[in-house]
C-alpha cells in the first residue's frame, strides 16, 4: 500500500504544474475504434460492412465527435472485396476521422517475435498511410493488438523505439468494457443462432456494463491522480457498436463528458506516467499506472459481465 502522504503529495504536485488547468477541467473522452474495417465472429457481407460503417460514422457525426480507427490491413485483402473495403476506410477519412495502424494480421506481442512485430507494423500501413496522406489527414498512431506491449521492459522499449522512428505514437486506452465478448454473442444472434438470450436483453446488459465500467475507471482516475483525467475509450468496429454507439455516446454526455481528439487527451500530464510492459494481458493504462506508481486502487477495472451474458458467451463463442 502506498503511503497516503506520498499519494497526496503526488496529487498536489500535479496540480501545481504550469498545466494546472487540467486539474480544474471537466470530464473529457477520446474515442478509439479497433479492427477496421469491420470485426465479426460470423460472416459479414460487403453490404453489411457498409451499413455497420455508416451507423458508426453517423453516431459520431451526430455528436460532433472525432475518432481514430485502427486498421488491420489484412482485412482489406478479400478476393473481390479490396475496392469495397478500401472505400470503407475512405468513408472514415471523408467524415474527418483518422486512421491508425493495428498491424497486418492482428498479431500480439506476447506470442510474436520482435522482428515479426516490426514486420507486421510495416506491412499494416501502406494503404492506410496512402489514403490518409491523400486526404490530408494525419497518420500517426499505433494500437497494439490485444493491447500487449511486451514481456519485458527491454522488449517494450525496443518496439516503442521502432514505432517512434517510423512516426508512430502509441495509443493507450483507459476505458474498456469487454465489448468483444458481447459482440461475439451479438454476431451469433445476427446469424440466426440461439445463445440463450435475445438481442434486446443483450443490448440492455451491454449498456449497463458500459455504465459500470465508466464508474470503475472514473474511480481509478480519482485514486491515482485525484481528478478526472481525459479518458480514452477502446471499442471495436462491429455490429453491436453500430447498433448502440449513439446511445453509448449519449450516456457519456449525460455523465458530463466532452468529446475530444486523441491528440488532445494525450496532452494531459497523466499520460506521461510510466506504464510498464503488459506481458500476456493488456489491461487499462490506469491499471498499468497503478503498478508503476505503487498505488493500490480501490477498484481494478470494470466488473465481469453477468452470469447470463457469460453463459450466452459460452453457448455461442467457446
Amino acid at each position: 500500500m502506498t503511503d497516503p502522504m506520498n499519494r497526496t503529495l503526488s496529487i498536489i504536485l500535479f496540480c501545481l504544474m504550469p498545466i494546472a488547468a487540467y486539474c480544474a477541467e471537466g470530464k473529457k473522452l477520446a474515442i478509439t475504434i479497433d479492427d477496421l474495417p469491420v470485426a465479426s465472429a460470423t460472416p459479414v457481407s460487403v453490404d453489411e460492412k457498409r451499413e455497420i460503417t455508416e451507423k458508426i460514422l453517423s453516431a459520431l457525426r451526430d455528436r460532433d465527435a472525432q475518432a481514430v480507427g485502427f486498421v488491420n490491413e489484412d482485412k482489406l485483402l478479400e478476393d473481390g472485396g479490396i475496392d469495397a473495403n478500401v472505400a470503407l476506410l475512405e468513408a472514415w477519412l471523408d467524415d474527418g476521422m483518422e486512421l491508425g495502424n493495428h498491424t497486418f494480421g492482428h498479431v500480439g506481442m506476447h506470442e510474436t517475435e520482435l522482428s515479426a512485430m516490426k514486420a507486421a507494423v510495416l506491412k499494416g500501413e501502406p494503404i492506410s498511410r496512402w489514403l490518409s496522406e491523400r486526404a490530408d489527414r494525419p497518420y500517426r498512431y499505433f494500437r497494439h493488438p490485444f493491447t500487449q506491449t511486451g514481456d519485458s521492459i527491454e522488449e517494450q522499449f525496443a518496439f516503442e523505439s521502432f514505432l517512434a522512428a517510423h512516426g508512430y505514437t502509441v495509443a493507450p486506452f483507459t476505458i474498456e468494457h469487454t465489448d468483444y465478448l458481447f459482440s461475439c454473442i451479438y454476431d451469433h444472434l445476427a446469424a440466426g443462432e440461439d445463445p440463450g438470450m435475445d438481442r434486446t436483453a443483450l443490448v440492455a446488459e451491454y449498456m449497463q456494463h458500459l455504465g459500470d465500467a465508466i464508474d470503475a475507471f472514473e474511480t481509478m482516475s480519482d485514486d491515482l491522480f485525484g481528478r478526472p483525467i481525459p479518458q480514452i475509450w477502446l471499442i471495436h468496429a462491429n455490429r453491436i457498436n453500430a447498433a448502440t454507439l449513439s446511445d453509448s455516446l449519449e450516456l457519456f454526455k449525460s455523465r458530463g463528458y466532452e468529446f475530444v481528439t486523441l491528440k488532445e487527451a494525450l496532452e494531459d500530464p497523466a499520460y506521461a506516467t510510466m506504464a510498464g510492459p503488459s506481458k500476456r494481458y493488456g489491461p487499462s493504462w490506469l491499471l498499468r499506472w497503478a503498478r508503476s506508481m505503487r498505488i493500490r486502487p480501490s477498484v481494478f477495472g470494470q466488473p465481469d459481465p453477468s452470469e447470463t451474458v457469460m453463459n450466452a458467451f459460452r453457448n455461442s463463442c467457446q
